[in-house]
């Protein structure tokens, strides 16, 4: 692209770097947080009746029976309103342009999700980002303090972290959102997956945000449904940035379905939590090896082994991670999604295998 053209683009953008995960072909795909569990078929069977009998030449009319499904499901308190989005992603990137602007702070901890810093760049805002503790866990003491001292109107904390997989207490977070009148944005991403939830504090903090999607626990990360919840005021106002139709009618009826038989899909999750305690403790006793507790369906470990090299040798062998290396803090560090059994256990042996070849 010649240099002309290239300058139409505005400088936040051009300066940026592409957020892409790469997936090169793997046998086993751990590096991205997916569900190693798929759909029961019972509810893949009713999605495609219903599929079959709807109109698919009319635009969605309204996300009322999606959103008030999820009302029911997650017994959220009176005045709490939902907005559904196109992923999560979609919905945290209209929260931001209806909040943020050039000479406005967003104060985010370090390492986290990066599309927050990735949105909050293309707006011009400034991103004040605070260091998690030495153990990776979030410092709301801290956040706090840099809230006050730069005036910040957002923050966003992933709960659990990605990729450390660590939440941040839910007292803490009470505290926060009593101590500021910031918006308070929570990312429950891996909320099915985790002991605790800040659902709870909606009703008590009309300056607090949280974020689920369809992605993780729901299996459904190619579908791209994504919900935020907040207090009306607030919901209206994101509202307006978000596009006009932006779910389309099978997004929101595989959804619907999904939520209305969501108790088919908790065996699936507690699938997860199990072999998530399995690949725990296989990971602690290796050589070199200490793994992070996770409240996640993912975990992330500490290697003496250079990690770059630990990733190459497990790609020859077929099997996927991710690199989280470059992350402020996480140097020394990979990331493993919690896969089904027989994945689990070819990744351990695997990576035992090259632990032992060093």
């Amino acid at each position: 692209m010649s240099k002309p053209v290239l300058e139409l683009i505005r400088s936040e953008v051009r300066s940026l770097q592409e957020y892409h995960v790469a997936a090169p072909p793997s046998r086993i795909k751990l590096n991205q947080n997916e569900s190693s569990v798929e759909l029961p078929n019972e509810v893949r069977e009713e999605i495609l009746d219903r599929l079959r009998a709807m109109p698919w030449s009319r635009y969605p009319q309204t996300q009322a029976k999606l959103t008030t499904a999820l009302r029911d499901a997650l017994e959220l308190p009176d005045g709490t309103e939902l907005l559904v989005g196109n992923g999560s992603n979609e919905l945290i990137q209209a929260l931001l342009v209806a909040v943020l602007e050039p000479g406005v702070n967003i104060v985010i901890p370090e390492p986290t999700f990066l599309l927050y810093q990735q949105f909050a760049a293309i707006l011009g805002a400034s991103v004040i980002k605070v260091p998690l503790d030495p153990d990776l866990t979030c410092n709301g003491d801290r956040i706090l303090e840099a809230v006050e001292a730069e005036n910040a109107r957002v923050v966003v904390l992933a709960r659990p972290n990605n990729p450390t997989g660590i939440c941040m207490p839910i007292a803490a977070i009470d505290r926060l959102l009593g101590r500021t009148n910031a918006l308070v944005v929570i990312d429950e991403a891996y909320a099915e997956f985790a002991d605790d939830t800040v659902l709870g504090l909606l009703s008590e903090h009309d300056n607090l945000i949280v974020l689920r999607t369809f992605s993780k626990a729901m299996r459904s990360a190619g579908l791209r449904i994504g919900y935020l919840m907040a207090s009306a005021c607030l919901t209206n106002q994101v509202a307006k940035v978000v596009p006009p139709f932006n779910t389309g009618v099978v997004s929101l009826e595989i959804a619907q379905v999904i939520i209305e038989r969501r108790e088919l899909l908790q065996p699936g999750i507690d699938a997860t939590l199990a072999q998530r305690t399995w690949l725990m403790s296989a990971l602690e006793p290796l050589p070199g090896i200490t793994p992070i507790p996770s409240q996640a369906n993912f975990i992330c470990f500490h290697t003496e082994m250079q990690p770059r090299r630990v990733f190459e040798r497990l790609l020859d062998a077929g099997i996927l991670v991710r690199d989280v290396s470059g992350y402020p803090l996480l140097g020394d560090c990979l990331r493993v999604s919690v896969g089904t059994a027989e994945e689990n256990r070819e990744f351990v042996t695997e990576l035992n295998r090259i632990l032992g070849e060093q």
